[in-house]
């Protein structure tokens, strides 16, 4: 059984979701403090703020999280500012010290979910079944600085200059008739 601690905003979808986990006896729904003690996936749909205090608050906790699976984020472009995407533009800090952890991130991105119904539920999915995805390496920043680009998510993947740490891998392509049989 996976332990799954969830960081949610609060929405429809999102509770649909934590649906799917309580209904599911393969995964086991943990709360922040059992971080501490159990090796857990967290599934993050909103700012990244929690988790990064999670991290910053209990530094044994980083030991415990195998994953993170965000659905946030961006390579191309993004909802709030032409540059950033709105969950990691919320607390740029927070998300910078998220991906700055060294902790794998699947980053299930704005220019992948846009036009998807029931995009919160797309970690299930992966959990259930990654030949869904299409996943590249990569390394991933988050601009802290620029004026016109604060909050935009760094991702090397079409660069020919790679960054030195590749904890990240971004979802690039979403098989649609497999994903059906999810949602």
């Amino acid at each position: 059984m996976k332990n799954i601690f969830l960081s949610l905003q609060s929405s429809k979808e999102n509770e649909l979701l934590k649906e799917k986990f309580l209904n599911d006896n393969n995964f086991n729904l943990i709360n922040a403090e059992e971080i501490k003690e159990k090796k857990c996936t967290v599934i993050v749909n909103g700012p990244l703020t929690e988790l990064a205090s999670i991290l910053l608050n209990c530094y044994k906790s980083a030991n415990n999280i195998e994953e993170i699976l965000f659905v946030g984020g961006s390579d191309s472009y993004g909802d709030i500012t032409p540059a950033a995407e709105k969950n990691v533009y919320a607390d740029v800090y927070s998300a910078q010290a998220v991906f700055l952890s060294g902790i794998k991130i699947i980053i299930f991105g704005l220019n992948i979910t846009r036009n998807l119904n029931y995009k919160a539920l797309l970690p299930y999915v992966y959990l259930t079944d990654k030949s869904v995805f299409i996943t590249e390496e990569c390394g991933a920043y988050i601009e802290t600085k620029g004026h016109s680009t604060l909050g935009k998510m760094v991702i090397d993947v079409y660069s020919d200059k790679q960054f030195e740490q590749h904890n990240c891998e971004i979802v690039l392509e979403i098989d649609k008739n497999k994903i059906c049989q999810y949602v």
